[in-house]
């Protein structure tokens, strides 16, 4: 591995440190119950790294999961689009990248954000950049095989199907402790219904 490719792993390290670090105290202090200062001491920065990578610890606070970790497929080989549709490929994306884990850390993000209106701003940011980025990564493997319009409906579509059970609006339960095997079976069924429906108006 090159120079800047080290630096590069060393500087994405250190951002994911540093919100690993701000969520955790977020979740056991809440949001008030903590400055800076407190983030970088128990993530072993200094203040003036904390600078280079966040404005506040709210935008911190967000960035605990990254774009990457809502796409990415967890270790799972990569597959081939020729086959499917772009609503197809966005289904498997969800089920293969919105791990019962990651799901219960958006679900506590947003559950923060409630009552911050400094975080939900920039919790809405992070989902708003993780929309575009599916949206875009579609528009690229489908082309112009579709109108431009339609990426942006099908990704408001799935994204707003998700978001209740996130804020909890829609009563999927979520695993807490050993049960994340019959969530994950509850969850998985509600993503059934969606896409089944999505598939109606996507075809």
């Amino acid at each position: 591995m090159t120079d800047s490719g080290l630096r590069d792993q060393k500087k994405i390290a250190t951002r994911q440190a540093l919100a690993e670090a701000a969520f955790n105290l977020a979740v056991e202090r809440g949001v008030d119950g903590f400055v800076v200062e407190d983030i970088v001491q128990t993530a072993g920065y200094s203040r003036r790294t904390f600078a280079n990578y966040f404005s506040c610890k709210e935008e911190a606070i967000a960035n605990a999961l990254t774009m990457n970790d809502y796409l990415e497929r967890d270790g799972q080989s990569a597959f081939s689009t020729e086959h499917y549709t772009p609503l197809d490929t966005i289904e498997l994306y969800i089920r293969g990248s919105f791990t019962i884990n990651k799901l219960r850390r958006l679900n506590q993000l947003i559950s923060l954000s409630r009552n911050y209106p400094a975080l939900k701003l920039y919790v809405t940011g992070a989902l708003m950049e993780v929309q575009d980025f599916a949206k875009r990564g579609i528009s690229e493997e489908f082309g112009s095989d579709y109108p431009e319009e339609y990426y942006h409906i099908l990704i408001g579509a799935v994204f707003g199907a998700i978001l209740p059970v996130l804020d909890e609006s829609i009563a999927v339960k979520l695993p807490e402790g050993g049960e994340q095997v019959e969530v994950d079976t509850e969850f998985n069924q509600y993503i059934d219904v969606v896409f089944a429906h999505l598939r109606k108006g996507f075809n």
